[in-house]
């Protein structure tokens, strides 16, 4: 795979170097709080989630949006998807269980969450990280809801997995 690198290093090259510098330095200095082995999986399962929803609306037939300077994948797409999509979620999904987020108040959170990322979308967009060819910013609201949404039941289905592990040796 080649990663071309931008055409000109700009505005948008600029925002998602400090949007990682951003998140990285915030989930390095939380406390640690789950496994290193659910990490790695909650990192790698939003890779695929960014990288799979891109594939499959930002490339013909659809092609509602390109990354970047050009549509074909280049150095910062790489780092959008590896190293700025997977600390947000986990950022999220650090503070729902800091929280114990329970009842009407998850939806709140996540709703809280999809709103706050659709707002940085907008200066992702507002930068040129994002080039609208027919998406819509208020697309993204329940795109973000959905993610969310599937990573706090991800992270749900973890904690009954281990909860339940934990039962069964104690018999």
């Amino acid at each position: 795979m080649i990663l071309y690198l931008p055409l000109k290093f700009d505005a948008n090259e600029w925002f998602i170097l400090i949007a990682i510098l951003f998140v990285f330095t915030t989930v390095l200095l939380l406390p640690k709080r789950f496994s290193t082995l659910f990490i790695v999986f909650m990192m790698l399962f939003n890779v695929f989630i960014g990288q799979t929803v891109d594939y499959l609306i930002a490339v013909p037939p659809y092609d509602l949006y390109d990354v970047n300077d050009r549509p074909d994948y280049e150095l910062f797409d790489f780092l959008l998807y590896f190293l700025l999509y997977p600390p947000s979620a986990y950022i999220v999904l650090y503070f729902y269980s800091k929280w114990k987020i329970k009842g009407l108040y998850v939806i709140a959170y996540i709703l809280g969450c999809a709103l706050l990322t659709t707002g940085l979308e907008w200066i992702a967009h507002f930068l040129h990280v994002f080039t609208y060819k027919g998406w819509k910013l208020v697309y993204s609201f329940p795109v973000y809801i959905g993610v969310y949404s599937f990573n706090i039941l991800v992270l749900r289905l973890a904690q009954t997995y281990v909860q339940r592990k934990r039962n069964l040796n104690n018999i």
